[in-house]
């Protein structure tokens, strides 16, 4: 069996749904939960579109800042790892979360807090 998730929006896919689940071979795992739906493209480009602004005060690149917003923001933890040019052991911190697999309101106070700390300590923010 393929492993699907309906998100059900209206009467007609909820009886779909009620028609699919017993056609299922048995055992059968059911969750059902409020739908909460990703964060959304425009919310999403409208960070990267900060981050973009932010490189050109600091000289970091996107990414790079994306990466410490997400510490900042979520926590991290440590990780060790040699460096496999030098050899030397280096520490490399990685974000307890990530925001593509954010909702749209946690997504937002993410945006929010970026916005924020970009706002006081570099001068730079989004009309």
């Amino acid at each position: 069996m393929i492993e699907r998730t309906l998100i059900i929006t209206d009467q007609t896919q909820l009886w779909y749904a009620l028609g699919y689940i017993p056609r299922q071979p048995l055992p059968l795992e059911v969750t059902v939960r409020p739908h909460k739906p990703q964060r959304s493209d425009l919310q999403n480009r409208r960070l990267w579109k900060l981050h973009g602004l932010a490189g050109e005060v600091t000289g970091y690149t996107t990414d790079e800042l994306h990466e410490e917003a997400l510490c900042r923001h979520f926590g991290y933890t440590e990780q060790q790892r040699t460096n496999p040019w030098t050899g030397e052991i280096e520490t490399k911190r990685i974000p307890m979360k990530r925001s593509s697999s954010r909702n749209k309101p946690e997504f937002a106070t993410f945006m929010e807090a970026t916005e924020i700390l970009y706002g006081q300590t570099l001068g730079v923010w989004l009309e």
